[in-house]
């Protein structure tokens, strides 16, 4: 990193100095050694009693099956206890960041791929390869996406790819053939959704308005040879978006998305509520762990389709495996041979894979993916076939956002909502929106 961070983001309320020594969670009543992870290498396994603190955002059947996994893990660990943290994921940062100022940062904590570069920078996550974390059963995508300049602060815990979603009963109703998804370009795309928005009315549209997701305009910047964010900002500029904000207002011009209103009201909806859910539109953008609730809402075998290309090869899609969110270690850590014990135990053993499922992605890990197939839902399992039908095709990770870059959605459909109601142009907007996310990652 050859320019200076400031502190921003989710440690934006705090000020740690990189010097600061954290106190950890828990006291060790035995004797241990507990190694030091700066030099290399295993860390020296703790024999006496400890104890460890694992915090995570999640819903009810989130922490019910994670407490169901640490009943068990420390069942196998007899001399390490587990304490737990848990909250929304509004309210789990403030928590964090204040937990971290009062030296008393977890062990273990679920991280988020917009917060890894906030918190490594600001010298609170551990090198995982210092401690020689066995990822030997990962894809070197999954691996990569935690890193940092360079260095691995976040082991990811389970894994998505970027979708496009089909609606059957949608196309089935405008008379329109489902298009090759080896083949289909972004004209085909547009032509597809202008056919079904010609046959629907305002009954139904061709397409979701994907002008602020911010998945979608990942994928067009990669197939344009640009990369979102970098080690030292962002990769791309304002031409890049101009195109995509031109591409989708040139769409809803012509019927093949929503008018404006309509899609400014989506981008409010809940996803069970949205266009696509309520089988009012033939294709939207996803990430593949919504598939189950996808199928779930319209009570159809969605189809799953790769996004269109610009040469109409889909080895040039330039997809990736997105982490649903990692596992760090706490940088100053006073067990961390238990805290590696735990993280590797939840990402690499079947029987923790067992009982976690896709609740929180796909799992990372081949072994454990192979070993809970059988017990997924179908949905589940279309999702892994999907995944293995476009694992030769994939590019390389995508670079996680530095410090201010997970503003980079709220902005994004700020200026391309001004764009769709024409309160902008999409020059215009592209312009604000790079300058705006610029200033939030203080570039």
């Amino acid at each position: 990193m050859t320019r200076l961070l400031k502190k921003t983001g989710a440690l934006a309320i705090v000020s740690i100095a990189a010097s600061l020594a954290l106190s950890g969670c828990g006291g060790n009543t035995g004797t241990t050694d507990t190694g030091s992870a700066s030099t290399g290498g295993r860390p020296a396994e703790e024999t006496g009693d400890v104890t460890i603190k694992f915090v995570w955002w999640g819903n009810d059947k989130r922490n019910d099956l994670t407490n169901q996994v640490l009943a068990n893990f420390m069942k196998k660990y007899p001399n390490i206890k587990v304490e737990t943290e848990t909250s929304d994921f509004s309210s789990y940062w403030q928590k964090l960041s204040t937990e971290i100022a009062g030296n008393q940062e977890p062990d273990v904590i679920q991280m988020d791929e917009k917060y890894v570069a906030t918190y490594a920078l600001d010298d609170n996550l551990m090198d995982l390869e210092s401690i020689d974390i066995d990822l030997s059963k990962f894809d070197q995508g999954s691996i990569d996406a935690g890193r940092v300049d360079g260095t691995l602060y976040a082991a990811t815990f389970g894994i998505n790819v970027p979708v496009i979603i089909a609606n059957p009963l949608v196309f089935q109703q405008a008379g329109v053939t489902m298009p090759d998804d080896s083949k289909w370009t972004w004209d085909d795309y547009a032509d597809i959704a202008t056919q079904i928005g010609a046959k629907g009315g305002s009954d139904y549209y061709g397409s979701t308005s994907l002008i602020g997701v911010d998945g979608a305009l990942k994928v067009w910047l990669r197939e344009h040879g640009k990369q979102q964010f970098t080690s030292d900002g962002i990769g791309f500029g304002p031409d890049d978006v101009t195109s995509w904000y031109q591409y989708w207002l040139d769409l809803q011009n012509a019927n093949g998305a929503p008018p404006a209103t309509v899609s400014v009201e989506e981008n409010q909806a809940a996803l069970n509520q949205g266009l696509f859910a309520t089988e009012r539109a033939g294709l939207t953008f996803q990430w593949s762990n919504q598939v189950t609730a996808l199928d779930s809402a319209t009570g159809q075998d969605v189809a799953l389709l790769r996004p269109p290309t610009l040469t109409g090869n889909s080895k040039d899609a330039n997809l990736w495996l997105k982490s649903s969110m990692y596992l760090s270690i706490g940088k100053d850590t006073q067990h961390p041979d238990a805290a590696l014990k735990l993280v590797e135990y939840l990402l690499n053993e079947t029987e923790a894979g067992t009982i976690l499922g896709t609740e929180r992605g796909i799992p990372a890990n081949s072994d454990v993916r192979d070993a809970v197939k059988a017990n997924m839902s179908s949905s589940d399992q279309k999702v892994v076939a999907f995944m293995d039908k476009i694992t030769p095709e994939l590019g390389g990770a995508s670079q996680v956002p530095l410090p201010g870059g997970g503003q980079s959605e709220t902005l994004q459909k700020k200026y391309g909502e001004a764009v769709l109601t024409g309160g902008s142009t999409p020059a215009q907007g592209a312009a604000s929106f790079v300058a705006d996310l610029k200033k939030e990652m203080d570039l």
